[in-house]
């Protein structure tokens, strides 16, 4: 039985996580499958330090995410890796005492050594001295920030250089609160804080609800949510258009308000999604669920299927 075989027998079943994982399928599929639709994967949790790197890559590769809003923490472990850095696969249960001592960081039960960063924060003190001497005191969104990392880095299993080699914008709405934040403080003390590389936060706003106005239709696929889910939810809702498509994977409650485990119900009341819309929310662990659901999709489109490229990117 193929990945796709067992989802369709999740559908003739319709219950459970194993009903809503197969309307899951069903929404993301019509997204691809509708060309004149903008996806945008909207990317919160430690996901790519646990694994989902490649995937992700490829996903953008295939022309099968158009936009990107991450957490920077996302991008700086997709960045350690592309140069070179690893993560560990550890146990929840280590003596967080010895992994201290030995300059260990612990996410869950992944490993990252110290030393990684370290060796991220002198590579890219360097790279942020070279874009800011090529931007010459302009001030740059996150997602040319996201570019200039990506064309400098020539990790192909990268999602930046992906999404660099791809014109595929990666916004990150909390950029500063990441290592990308801190190296920023380095490269800026070692200048005297003069003539330092500057990111705008809020040229992203213009930049995201362009992409949404000039888009026939808008879908997005959540993994977690937080800001990256509420950056793309606020951009439909300020172009007055409303998400057309809605596949959310969280493990969070609606009962704190909090908008990671807001129900897609809620999301309508704000006009951020269309009450016709094509929705799901798949309530479970997305290191199990996304990458089930895209080999389910994949394999239903066929190795002939081909996704024009929406070449969204206005800063190149």
């Amino acid at each position: 039985m193929t990945v796709d075989q067992l989802i369709h027998q999740f559908s003739n079943s319709g219950s459970f996580g194993a009903g809503r994982l197969s309307t899951a399928c069903n929404v993301y599929e019509k997204m691809v499958r509708d060309q004149e639709c903008t996806i945008f994967l909207a990317l919160a949790g430690a996901v790519v330090p646990a694994g989902m790197r490649t995937l992700i890559a490829d996903l953008i590769r295939r022309n099968l995410i158009d936009v990107v809003v991450s957490t920077g923490a996302n991008m700086v472990h997709d960045a350690i890796e592309a140069l070179g850095g690893h993560h560990y696969r550890g146990h929840w249960l280590m003596d967080d005492m010895v992994l201290y001592k030995h300059h260990i960081y612990r996410i869950y039960d992944v490993l990252v050594p110290e030393e990684d960063f370290v060796k991220l924060d002198c590579k890219l003190v360097d790279i942020y001295d070279d874009i800011a001497a090529k931007s010459k005191g302009e001030s740059l969104s996150s997602s040319m920030f996201a570019w200039e990392l990506g064309k400098r880095l020539g990790d192909s299993g990268s999602i930046l250089r992906a999404a660099y080699e791809s014109h595929t914008p990666i916004f990150l709405p909390a950029l500063r609160d990441s290592e990308f934040g801190y190296i920023h403080y380095l490269h800026a003390r070692r200048r005297g804080f003069k003539d330092a590389l500057v990111v705008d936060a809020f040229k992203d706003v213009r930049e995201i609800i362009e992409i949404c106005r000039n888009s026939e239709r808008n879908g997005m696929i959540v993994v977690g949510g937080g800001v990256p889910r509420n950056t793309v939810q606020s951009a439909a809702l300020a172009t007055k258009s409303g998400l057309d498509y809605s596949l959310i994977i969280t493990m969070d409650r609606p009962e704190t308000g909090g908008l990671s485990g807001s129900t897609l119900e809620e999301t309508i009341s704000w006009g951020k999604l269309k009450a016709k819309a094509d929705r799901v929310m798949v309530i479970g662990d997305a290191m199990i669920i996304l990458p089930i659901i895209a080999a389910s999709v994949i394999e239903r489109l066929g190795d002939s299927f081909k996704r024009a490229p929406k070449r969204l990117a206005r800063n190149r």
